[in-house]
């Protein structure tokens, strides 16, 4: 693997990082529009705990699953430069 191969990859990590990111604020943002309608709706909405209760777990799970992978694509970012010094 030639130096432009491995910044190539480094830079694709970095930016697949930064996705993971924006998607995840995107998904807790969804989550807590749903939680505060549905705790508007909750009224009329006889399964809103359920569906606030799912939500929430969708997000936080979202969450960790973004934290993880990033911390393996950090720790892949951090390989690739010290092979390409």
């Amino acid at each position: 693997m030639n130096k432009e191969d491995i910044k190539f990859k480094i830079d694709q990590l970095r930016k697949d990082k930064i996705i993971y990111g924006v998607e995840a604020i995107a998904t807790n943002l969804a989550v807590l529009l749903i939680v505060v309608l549905m705790g508007v709706l909750s009224v009329n909405f006889p399964f809103s705990q359920i569906v606030i209760g799912g939500s929430v777990v969708i997000g936080v799970g979202y969450t960790l699953y973004m934290g993880v992978g990033n911390f393996y694509r950090l720790k892949k970012v951090k390989e690739l430069e010290k092979k390409l010094n």
